[in-house]
């Protein structure tokens, strides 16, 4: 099967569900890119190398998944453990045949130049990755300050980084900064609204591709990586959901075209989760009301993220729908029955088994005929699909392995 994805846009998906880690820092992956993408136009870099460029700058932070980790990168011009991420995020892209090319500019993308010329790195690889360290710092120093304070303070900005030339940043890079930060371009397009308009206006012009299975699934399990690394109970758990999520389909006689599909939806269907606080997913015991909507917010968020990347495909929508329920007391849009497809209820159920079957920072893992006995009981209640759980119930022991009841891996993911 082909699916049809313009790569920009998925990219472009990508870095609002990292920056949503932030919490409240929104588009900072997409201020880099832009940024640096000037800065190279001040250069003359090719095409080609720029638009690898835009790209690194976008996904340059996928590596962070805390909230308390985003703290320091944001707060401390050289952070001493901001290593750690940029091998995570590298190691990321490695794994995606579309952007493992990008993996060396986020590996270094924290790297002193002086320690990646002493080091011998090849400079087509520091130049990039330099140039997104020194846009990443600016983003940093002017942060709190809207597009007019900012540009009325570029020279505060410009001189802090200058202090650094030569030790962190390339001295080249520094000064082709300094001369296109000049105008007032360059910080008005920094406007969230003028640089969403950018970024839509891009994508518009950007050609889709086909994409086979394979493909589409490597980006996806990238995106269930970043996810789950949100909390130390989530391992795995996106990636169990959408192997549980593929073996009831198939149990269920679904067209494996299908299963394909839901396993993609599986991947995805807590992108909006990189939003919750990291207090919250691990919170040892009950959540507050305020808690609460702020952890069901996330089905929403996954929703608008995959509208960018998929439409109204049927992924977007399996995906986003994980938590409604047949009796319409769900989230976030409380659909009943009539608005839920079978894929979408397959996921429901896939979803709450993993997250009863994981850790939680207030109990441990259950066994399978506890699993089964609430998931009985909501069925019961009208929240489940009945013909998914007896599948469930007759191929309880098969189904409690796929979701990961031999290895006991953790999660903090309520079922409700």
């Amino acid at each position: 099967m082909s699916y049809k994805i313009n790569l920009f846009r998925a990219v472009d998906a990508l870095s609002s569900a990292v920056d949503l880690v932030g919490v409240d820092d929104a588009l900072h992956g997409k201020r880099v890119g832009i940024m640096a993408l000037r800065v190279a136009e001040e250069l003359g870099w090719s095409e080609d190398r720029r638009q690898d460029l835009l790209y690194a700058g976008f996904l340059h932070d996928c590596g962070v998944s805390t909230t308390e980790e985003h703290g320091h990168l944001v707060t401390e011009l050289e952070w001493s453990n901001a290593q750690g991420h940029c091998e995570r995020g590298a190691a990321h892209l490695r794994d995606v045949p579309l952007l493992a090319h990008l993996a060396p500019f986020v590996l270094y993308h924290h790297t002193r130049w002086a320690e990646m010329v002493r080091d011998g790195v090849a400079e087509s690889i520091a130049e990039v990755a330099n140039l997104l360290f020194l846009v990443d710092r600016l983003d940093v120093l002017r942060a709190t300050f809207g597009p007019v304070d900012a540009f009325e303070r570029k020279e505060q900005f410009l001189a802090t980084l200058r202090k650094y030339a030569g030790l962190l940043f390339k001295p080249e890079l520094v000064d082709a900064l300094e001369k296109r930060s000049q105008s007032e371009a360059f910080w008005f397009g920094l406007d969230p609204q003028l640089l969403e308009l950018h970024i839509r206006e891009q994508a518009a012009r950007a050609k889709s591709m086909d994409l086979g299975f394979a493909e589409l699934k490597s980006l996806s399990a990238m995106f269930a990586r970043i996810i789950d690394a949100k909390s130390p109970f989530t391992a795995e758990h996106s990636t169990r959901v959408a192997l549980l999520g593929r073996f009831i389909g198939r149990g269920l006689g679904l067209d494996e075209a299908i299963c394909d599909d839901m396993e993609i939806a599986g991947y995805l269907h807590d992108l909006g989760k990189l939003r919750v606080p990291d207090a919250i997913l691990d919170k040892p015991g009950p959540l507050t009301a305020h808690e609460r909507l702020a952890m069901k917010r996330h089905a929403f968020d996954t929703y608008e993220i995959l509208f960018r990347l998929f439409g109204d495909n049927t992924i977007a929508l399996w995906a986003a729908f994980h938590h409604e329920t047949l009796s319409g007391d769900g989230y976030p849009f409380q659909l009943a029955a009539g608005g839920l497809p079978i894929e979408a209820r397959i996921i429901a159920v896939a979803d709450i088994v993993q997250a009863l079957v994981q850790n939680r920072p207030y109990r441990g893992s259950l066994a399978p005929e506890k699993v089964l006995a609430i998931v009985e009981d909501m069925t019961a209640a009208g929240r489940l699909d009945s013909r998914v759980v007896d599948f469930l119930r007759s191929h309880l022991r098969e189904c409690w392995s796929v979701a990961g009841g031999i290895s006991g891996a953790g999660s903090a993911a309520d079922v409700a």
